[in-house]
C-alpha cells in the first residue's frame, strides 16, 4: 500500500472513532445525567435524614471493624456525650463489645448485651444490640434503659409490698411459700403472727391508730427476722416468716426476742398496749407439704392465742369451761397450777415452744370431755362402781369429740383422747403402751396426778407434797414414764404448794 493510501485509511478510522466518542459522550449526557443527578439528590437527602436522624435519638452508635476496632459511629457531637466517654474509658466493657463483635460477624445474627455503668454516683442500665451490616463491620446500638428499668422497679415494688408497712405483700408471700411445695427441703421454718384485738382498737380508737399498731408490729418482725426471713404482711393483722437454713433453736430464741420487743413496746407510755399471738411450724428434711406446714403453724397460733387471757376464746370453749366451772369440777386455781407444773416439766425435758403450748393448753382442757359426765358420778363422796367407772371412762372420747369441733382445740384433740394412757398399757382408752403415748401426755399424765393427789376431792382428803411425791416414785415404769417421773420428783423437791 502506498504512503497514500494509508494516510486516507489512518484519517478515516480517526475520524470514525472521533465520531463514535463524540456520539456516546452526548448520549450519556442525553440519557443518564438526569438520573444520576436525582441519584446524588436521592443520596444527599438519605444523609442529611441519617445525619438528623442520629442526632435525634437517644442512641449510642458505634461501628466495629474486622479487626474488632470499635469507633464512634459518626465523628459530630455524637461522639462526645458522656455515655459515650464513659463507654470508651470503661476497658473491660470495651473488650467485652469486641469478643461479641467478632462473634457476630462470624454468625451473622444479632446479639444483645446488658451492663451498667456508674454515672455521677447513680447506676445506669444499657442495653447493647449489635449486629452486621453488608460490609464487614457491626453496628452497635447501645440504649439507656435507666428510666425503663426504675420503673419496672417501681411498679414491681408495688406489686410485690405492702404500702403501710413496706415489708412484702400475701400474694408475694404465698409464690415464695408454694415454691417449696413438693421440693425435698431441709430445716425450712414458718412462723405466723396475728394481733390480738386490732378490730377492738379500730372501733374504739379509730384506725389511725390501729394503722400505727400493725406499723409497730411489722417493724418488730422485720428487726428480729430481717436478716434470717422473708417477711410478708400476710393479712390486715397478720404477719408470717419463712426461714431457711436455719436451725429450731434459732427460730425459737427469735421468736423470744421478738416477745421480749413486744413486752418492751408496751412498757412505754402507748395509748393502747399491743398483743401479739404466734405459732410456728418447721420441716427439717425430706418433701415439703405447704398445706400441711402453714395448718400446723396456723394451729400452734391459735394454740398460743388461746393460752392467752386477753384471746377471743369461741364462744363453746368459753361455755364448755364455765360449765365445767359450774360442775365445781376445776376452778382456775387447779388450771394454773397444772399449766405451771406441766411448763416446769416439759422444760426440764427440752420441749420447743409449740410443745410447752401444747402441753399447757393441754394441762387447762384435758377433762373438757367431763361435761358430758353426770354429776352424781363426778360429785360421788364414795368410790364408783364398775358401772360408772365405764361411764366416766368415756370422758376422754368426748372431750375429743369436742376438741376436733372447736379450731382452737383441734391441735391438741388427739392428746386429751390419750392423757389416760398407762406407761405399761393398762390405761385407757386405747391401752398405748411406752412411747406410744405422747410426749406431752405422759407429762400430764405425772402432773394431773400429782395435782389431784395433793388436793382434796369428795371422796378424799389431799396428800402432803411427800406423801405424792413417794407414791409417783412408787409408779415409775407402771403409771409413768421412768425418766420423766424421776426428773418431775427432783423438780419438786422444794415444792410448796397453797392447799387452803
Amino acid at each position: 500500500m502506498d504512503n497514500y493510501s494509508r494516510k486516507k485509511n489512518n484519517l478515516k478510522n480517526k475520524v470514525t472513532r472521533e465520531s463514535i466518542i463524540g456520539l456516546g459522550e452526548e448520549s450519556f449526557q442525553k440519557n443518564y445525567y438526569p438520573e444520576l443527578q436525582e441519584k446524588i439528590v436521592s443520596l444527599e437527602r438519605v444523609s442529611a435524614r441519617n445525619k438528623a436522624l442520629m442526632m435525634a435519638i437517644p442512641d449510642i452508635l458505634l461501628v466495629s471493624d474486622a479487626q474488632g476496632n470499635i469507633t464512634p459511629f459518626s465523628s459530630g457531637e455524637q461522639s462526645k456525650t458522656t455515655g459515650t466517654l464513659l463507654i470508651f474509658r470503661n476497658q473491660h466493657l470495651l473488650k467485652t463489645l469486641q469478643k461479641m463483635a467478632q462473634e457476630v460477624l462470624k454468625s451473622k445474627e444479632l446479639r444483645t448485651h446488658f451492663f451498667e455503668m456508674q454515672e455521677e454516683e447513680r447506676t445506669c442500665f444499657f442495653e447493647a444490640r449489635l449486629h452486621k451490616t453488608e460490609l464487614d463491620e457491626v453496628l452497635i446500638i447501645i440504649r439507656d434503659m435507666t428510666k425503663r428499668i426504675e420503673l419496672e422497679h417501681r411498679l414491681r415494688r408495688m406489686a410485690e409490698t405492702d404500702h403501710m408497712t413496706d415489708l412484702f405483700n400475701r400474694r408475694c408471700f404465698e409464690e415464695a411459700f408454694m415454691e417449696l411445695e413438693g421440693q425435698p427441703c431441709t430445716a425450712v421454718g414458718l412462723v405466723l403472727f396475728d394481733i390480738d384485738g386490732l378490730k377492738i382498737i379500730n372501733e374504739t380508737l379509730g384506725h389511725i391508730t390501729g394503722d400505727t399498731v400493725i406499723r409497730a408490729v411489722g417493724q418488730m418482725v422485720k428487726e428480729v427476722f430481717g436478716e434470717v426471713g422473708f417477711i410478708a404482711r400476710v393479712g390486715g393483722n397478720e404477719f408470717g416468716v419463712i426461714t431457711r437454713n436455719q436451725k429450731v433453736d434459732i427460730l425459737e430464741k427469735a421468736i423470744q426476742t421478738f416477745s421480749e420487743r413486744l413486752q418492751t413496746y408496751n412498757e412505754k407510755d402507748n395509748l393502747y398496749k399491743v398483743e401479739v399471738s404466734y405459732g410456728y411450724a418447721y420441716h427439717s428434711q425430706g418433701t415439703l407439704n405447704t398445706s400441711l406446714m402453714y395448718q400446723e403453724a396456723d394451729n400452734n397460733l391459735y394454740q398460743h392465742k388461746l393460752l392467752k387471757d386477753t384471746s377471743s376464746k369461741s364462744a363453746l370453749v368459753r361455755t364448755l369451761m364455765k360449765a365445767l366451772e359450774a360442775k365445781d369440777y376445776i376452778t382456775e386455781g387447779h388450771a394454773d397450777r397444772m399449766s405451771f407444773l406441766a411448763e416446769k416439766l416439759g422444760k426440764a425435758q427440752g420441749f420447743s415452744q409449740n410443745q410447752l403450748d401444747r402441753v399447757r393448753l393441754l394441762a387447762k382442757f384435758h377433762d373438757l370431755g367431763k361435761v358430758g359426765i353426770p354429776d352424781k358420778i363426778l360429785q360421788k363422796p364414795a368410790a364408783l362402781t364398775t358401772e360408772e367407772w365405764k361411764v366416766m371412762k368415756t370422758h376422754t372420747v368426748i372431750g375429743e369429740r369436742i376438741a376436733s369441733a372447736t379450731p382452737e382445740l383441734k391441735e391438741i384433740s388427739r392428746l386429751i383422747l390419750k392423757h389416760h394412757e398407762k406407761w405399761d398399757g393398762t390405761g385407757y382408752p386405747l391401752q398405748l403402751k411406752g412411747e406410744e403415748i405422747p410426749v406431752e401426755c405422759r407429762v400430764l399424765s405425772i402432773v394431773d396426778a400429782f395435782d389431784a393427789m395433793t388436793n382434796e376431792r369428795p371422796y378424799r382428803k389431799a396428800m402432803t407434797v411427800k406423801e405424792a411425791l413417794d407414791r409417783i416414785k412408787a409408779c415409775q415404769g407402771t403409771q409413768f414414764d421412768p425418766e420423766m417421773a424421776r426428773i418431775f420428783v427432783e423438780i419438786c423437791q422444794d415444792y410448796q404448794l397453797d392447799h387452803s
